[in-house]
């Protein structure tokens, strides 16, 4: 399965010059985990609870740039690769979202949730004889 049916597409973005406090109310008010960073309509970076715990035991200033604390070499993957290879990724990075790229653009976000979320679903209509049902409606869904 390609990781672009699975991605939540229009990521959740902001200006990598908002304050940390604003990235935390963004992400809290949006329940996501990773808040995509851009500048000038391109991805600058990402901010992830992690990266906002570690800014808070720090003593970092909530009202400092969230570019301050950013991830800048984000780990990205292209639509078309499958799940298989995201699900490396993210286990030789250490990270838990991967930031989706279609022909080089910002395409959505993962999670190591999505993935298992996923993976549990199909095992389940396998199981269930209902594969055949399911696929075509989710690529409906997805756009593909």
């Amino acid at each position: 399965m390609k990781i672009g049916v699975i991605a939540r597409r229009h990521p959740i973005t902001a200006p990598y010059n908002i304050s940390i406090k604003e990235a935390a109310s963004i992400m809290t008010k949006k329940r996501i985990g990773l808040l995509v960073l851009v500048r000038e309509g391109r991805l600058f970076g990402v901010v992830s609870e992690r990266d906002i715990i570690r800014a808070v035991a720090q003593g970092i200033s909530p009202e400092e740039p969230a570019s301050l604390i950013a991830t800048r070499g984000v780990v990205t993957i292209e639509a078309d690769e499958d799940v298989i290879k995201a699900a490396k990724l993210m286990r030789e990075h250490g990270v838990r979202h991967l930031v989706v790229t279609k022909g080089g653009e910002l395409y959505g976000v993962v999670s190591v949730r999505d993935i298992v979320n996923e993976v549990l679903q199909l095992k389940q209509a396998v199981e269930g004889g209902a594969l055949d049902e399911i696929v075509p409606i989710r690529r409906q869904r997805r756009g593909l």
